[in-house]
């Protein structure tokens, strides 16, 4: 009794098998892989040794911007401590404003100061 056997599809295994076994690897296709490659390794290295760089500029610059306030914050320093001192507190008008009192009148701290 002869059988009849058919196929329904592409076996996809089958199909690549085919194309690889039918491409040829010449000369071209290495040189301009080998070149391929190249390129690529190059512009990998040279992302990152952007970022690097950045890097550096980004500290240097963020070192400036510490040294600027610093300065600032000595400046700052400066000014409070001129402001504190007895010369410029005297030299004030408030304190040029005030009055001697004609009498000195010191309560014990037994009495009440407010009462009802």
């Amino acid at each position: 009794m002869p059988q009849l056997i058919l196929e329904g599809g592409i076996v996809r295994r089958g199909l690549l098998k085919k194309l690889i076994s039918k491409m040829e690897l010449g000369p071209y296709f290495l040189m301009s892989s080998l070149v391929l490659f190249v390129v690529l390794v190059t512009v990998i290295a040279l992302v990152f040794s952007t970022r690097q760089v950045t890097k550096g500029y980004v500290l240097n610059k963020l070192e400036s911007q510490h040294q600027e306030l610093l300065r600032q914050s000595e400046k700052q320093q400066m000014e409070i401590s001129q402001v504190r001192s007895l010369q410029f507190i005297e030299e004030s008008r408030q304190v040029s404003s005030m009055v001697r009192p004609n009498q000195i009148v010191f309560m014990s701290g037994e009495t009440a100061i407010a009462s009802r």
